[in-house]
């Protein structure tokens, strides 16, 4: 079961070694924030960045999300949630088997490498959108991102996602 919780923006890591802290390892939870791998061109040379995907959410992977969800509830307010409203939720299937399919174990997103036809159509090869790649609605080859569409937490999200052209 995923369990997702709002934290303050940039404050990610920090939240990740505050709840890991927090939780009995007994309950054999895993904690994450997201991170996605892309290729940014500095100096005319392409380099490979890492940037937060989804900003100020955390994730936990438990067997039992009540007891984290009561574990969390422990925790001093302004050390660990966002605000007074509720800030911790369960996921939907499809929402953590689509962060399942793109993410690696540690929440990082490695960039897919695509090829560009001499028709123009580009052809995924591999990486994470291999895996999710009836949710690709546009590839752009400039900024060398895939825009991704997926409906998380409740809500259509357009994600974008780094590729590699293969030469």
């Amino acid at each position: 079961m995923w369990c997702a919780v709002h934290v303050r923006d940039g404050e990610e890591a920090r939240m990740e070694a505050f709840v890991e802290a927090l939780l009995p390892k007994s309950l054999n939870a895993r904690c994450f924030h997201l991170t996605r791998n892309r290729r940014k061109k500095y100096g005319g040379q392409w380099q490979t960045i890492q940037e937060r995907l989804l900003p100020g959410y955390v994730f936990i992977i438990a067997d039992k999300p009540e007891e984290i969800y009561r574990e969390l509830k422990k925790a001093p307010r302004p050390r660990l949630l966002f605000s007074r409203e509720e800030s911790i939720s369960t996921l939907e299937e499809q929402e953590a088997d689509f962060i399942d399919k793109i993410a690696g174990e540690n929440g990082e997103i490695e960039v897919s490498l695509v090829k560009v036809r001499e028709d123009g159509a580009v052809l995924l090869l591999s990486g994470p959108l291999l895996q999710v790649e009836e949710k690709v609605r546009k590839v752009d080859l400039h900024k060398r991102i895939a825009e991704v569409e997926a409906d998380f937490m409740g809500k259509r999200q357009v994600l974008y996602l780094g590729i590699e052209i293969q030469r």
